[in-house]
């Protein structure tokens, strides 16, 4: 056990990013014994320092630079021993070469010190007490877009799987930690953490452990073996089976997190209607808070269900109180309050649409529930998904010039793709390669052509937008390191099989995405897929997002949603599927700015209808916003 002897002692006194997984599952114990002990802001500070891993900072940018900085002078002469310092005042060859390199400071001072740096990385790296680290830990959530709502999730320490290989430790049963790091009562109320848990999450574990092998195993087969009726209609029959498998495993994720699921409504978008609400819900709200002598946890719940209790349906509301108080009085209150808040908002959306709008949320989601569809469980909403507070706090940092009411602001003109490399994805490139020329003839095209590193990092990673479609995520072509070490400008679209899937580096190690490189390049956005899928389901559905999100080389085409899409599956032909079709110059509102808005609507299964379709794809980073096709409303 980490407990035992004096190693808990020693590991109290590393950061997750010196000794790496021991350190996670360290922090993941302390987090547990300090919910427990009923501390729990000291279990949220561990909690998030649980999220950042030594080999977070290989892979990171500026890690290069602080290998390669030197000391400045400062620090060299306040490091000197007694004695190296005598030495120093003694040698007349060593005070001339501190002249040198003091000159040279003045004349190309270093932008950041290594101190600086190091901070800038890990910004709990120099804290020990978790009460000064929590409220390090609220004053930089506090200096995000006040757009942001911010959650994290956090799967609780099990002894048993200390050692375990990834795929046990999934499976394996345990709590989940939902922290609202930053909530629509930030910086009133500071952070507040509920631990969700029931009899029926050892086994959702179990089944979402299996559930890439199982839809695996479905479809692949041999093409030679499918030409029969029997073998068609056992195919069809097991995929239907699967799909609804996944319904089956979605709904008990649901009902898991249905005492909470309405924290995964973000903030509503901020029009005067929706300030004088949202004022008069929140004197609403205190005014019961004092009456009944309610804490700062039930105030920030009962604020959250409050803007959004239009949302909800009776049930819902109900089991809402349910959590928040045991006196039959003061739920039912709270419900009479929150049934007429209700109504008071449904006022507001009809007299006012942009009302109903919601900015992102940001899920920091811990590397063991990366694989839980957590979109699924408000498909309405705007989600985006960081591996850490950490990486979170480094991307807005580095693009915070770019942010705009809670969006990364791109003006996409510049593209390229890379379509099919190997050259055996034939009905798949003939498809896209049809959409690529038609849609976007303007973007440099790369199709059935294995692209070198030189193309990926200084041509494909250097425009606005990079699309790659292909197997998997694209590593294959270029190695993860390099890209790295580049600094990526694109907004980054992997389609692909598991192309932003969690898979371990070994049997004991951190786990790695191929969007952990892209953000270790400061790529500020990356959308991908969480498992496989069928090749025709995953051309359509990456060919909508494109087009709803990029502007076409010349707007004589037709939307993308009048082509015939029988054809286009079948042959790659783009024709119109009535007459007469129109034109891209006829749909002035076909685009939508926001990248993550659309994501939503493939959650909603509005492209793709099958759930193994359409619960897959996830925007990874900052929510992105593309001006060239829509200016943003507020």
């Amino acid at each position: 056990m980490l407990e035992t002897g004096g190693e808990a002692e020693m590991l109290a006194g590393f950061t997750s990013a010196d000794v790496g997984p021991e350190a996670k599952e360290y922090n993941l114990l302390r987090a547990d014994e300090e919910y427990r002990n009923g501390n729990v802001e000291h279990s949220m500070y561990y909690q998030v320092k649980a999220q950042f891993q030594s080999t977070d900072l290989r892979y990171l940018t500026e890690s290069a630079e602080l290998e390669n900085q030197r000391p400045t002078i400062e620090e060299l002469i306040k490091s000197a021993s007694k004695l190296e310092k005598n030495d120093y005042k003694s040698k007349k060859f060593l005070q001339n070469i501190i002249k040198y390199l003091q000159q040279m400071e003045q004349e190309k001072p270093p932008k950041k010190t290594r101190n600086e740096i190091a901070e800038y990385l890990d910004f709990l790296e120099d804290v020990q007490d978790p009460t000064e680290g929590l409220t390090r830990i609220a004053d930089k959530c506090n200096s995000l877009p006040q757009e942001w709502c911010v959650l994290q999730l956090c799967k609780s320490f099990n002894p048993a799987t200390t050692y375990s290989v990834f795929n046990e430790i999934i499976a394996s049963d345990g709590a989940i930690y939902l922290t609202l790091l930053r909530h629509c009562r930030s910086p009133q109320e500071g952070p507040i953490c509920l631990r969700i848990y029931s009899e029926n999450m050892v086994n959702l574990f179990r089944e979402y452990s299996t559930l890439v092998e199982r839809f695996k195993r479905v479809v692949t087969v041999d093409p030679l073996n499918m030409k029969g009726k029997e073998a068609k209609q056992k195919y069809w029959e097991e995929l239907n089976g699967f799909d609804t498998f996944l319904h089956k495993l979605l709904a008990d994720f649901r009902e898991i997190i249905s005492p909470y699921s309405f924290l995964f409504f973000g903030k509503r978008y901020d029009c005067t209607v929706v300030q004088k609400q949202t004022n008069t819900t929140y004197t609403r709200v205190d005014d019961f808070c004092l009456v009944n002598q309610w804490g700062s946890r039930q105030r920030v719940l009962l604020s959250q269900a409050a803007l959004h209790a239009n949302r909800l349906s009776p049930t819902d509301l109900k089991l809402i109180c349910y959590e928040l108080s045991s006196n039959e009085n003061e739920i039912q209150s709270a419900y009479d309050l929150l049934k007429g808040l209700a109504s008071d908002w449904t006022e507001v959306e009809e007299s006012q649409p942009l009302a109903s709008r919601r900015f992102p949320i940001i899920l920091v989601v811990d590397e063991r529930l990366d694989h839980l569809h957590w979109e699924q469980l408000v498909t309405v909403q705007e989600f985006s998904r960081v591996k850490s507070l950490h990486c979170l706090l480094r991307l807005f940092q580095n693009h915070k010039s770019n942010i705009k009411h809670g969006y990364y602001t791109t003006n996409i003109k510049r593209g390229m793709c890379v379509i099919n490399p190997d050259a055996d994805l034939v009905n798949s490139g003939r498809r896209l390669r049809s959409f690529f020329e038609y849609w976007l003839s303007q973007w440099q095209h790369l199709f059935e052509t294995v692209p070198n590193e030189e193309v990926i990092v200084e041509q494909a990673l250097q425009a606005d937008c990079f699309v790659y479609a292909g197997h998997g995520s694209g590593l294959q072509y270029v190695n993860g390191r390099i890209i790295c070490r580049a600094r990526v400008r694109s907004v980054v679209f992997l389609f692909g099989c598991d192309s932003t899937r969690m898979l371990g580096t070994g049997l004991y190690s951190a786990l790695y995405g191929a969007h952990d490189y892209y953000h270790g390049a400061l790529c500020p956005s990356v959308v991908g897929t969480l498992m496989p899928a069928l090749d025709g389901n995953m051309d359509t559905v990456s060919v909508t997002i494109l087009s709803l999100w990029l502007a076409p080389g010349d707007n004589k085409v037709m939307p993308w949603t009048h082509i015939d899409r029988v054809s286009w599956l079948k042959n790659g032909i783009i024709k119109g599927k009535e007459e007469p079709t129109p034109t891209m110059n006829d749909q002035p509102n076909y685009h939508l700015g926001s990248l993550c808005s659309i994501l939503s609507l493939v959650q909603q299964g509005k492209v793709e209808p099958n759930i193994y379709n359409c619960c897959i794809y996830v925007c990874r980073g900052l929510p992105a916003w593309n001006l060239a096709v829509e200016k943003l409303p507020l």
